[in-house]
């Protein structure tokens, strides 16, 4: 008796696993919390991004990603620079299978500076504004993310860049089915 309740269970299971990733997108829909970060080198100096936002996924393929991210700079000679903007991205997304396709919408994205923070306001200034520039220039590129997990409570996806190394975006759902 013990051993069909396993693999009853055992194939509930595997079933719905399954079934989430072939429902993905009629799962996905919702409201979303998240907090994201990331960094790199460049010629500027080290720079860490964090962003705390908000991420709705509408049922007809749209979404809007709202966010606040702040840039910190850490300059070759030490100085470091705090620059804070409002991102705002009307988005598109697709799912297929355990593939998740996202892009921005070019002509509705905007990237605003909040705050900047340093000690020569100008390079500040020149700073933020070619982030905008590099940021709304790529916005509408589809990209395939991975589905990671997807449950009633969260979505995650991940991305393999180029070099190896793969980032993950956790959204915590705040309205919804399943929401707390």
């Amino acid at each position: 008796m013990k051993k069909i309740f396993y693999m009853i269970a055992a194939v509930l299971l595997a079933a719905s696993c399954c079934g989430t990733k072939k429902g993905a997108a009629s799962l996905i829909p919702g409201h979303y919390a998240y907090q994201h970060g990331w960094e790199y080198e460049t010629k500027d100096g080290y720079v860490s991004v964090h962003e705390t936002g908000t991420m709705d996924y509408c049922k007809d393929g749209t979404a809007l990603d709202s966010a606040c991210q702040v840039y910190t700079v850490t300059r070759p000679d030490r100085s470091v620079y705090t620059i804070t903007f409002n991102y705002v991205s009307p988005s598109r997304w697709r799912a297929e299978g355990e593939d998740f396709y996202f892009a921005g919408i070019a002509d509705s994205f905007r990237m605003e500076v909040l705050d900047i923070q340093g000690p020569d306001k100008a390079w500040g200034d020149k700073f933020a504004h070619r982030m905008m520039k590099n940021v709304g220039s790529t916005i509408d590129r589809e990209t395939k993310f991975h589905i990671a997990s997807l449950t009633r409570r969260e979505f995650v996806w991940s991305y393999t860049y180029p070099d190896g190394h793969t980032d993950t975006w956790e959204f915590r759902r705040q309205v919804g089915p399943g929401a707390e």
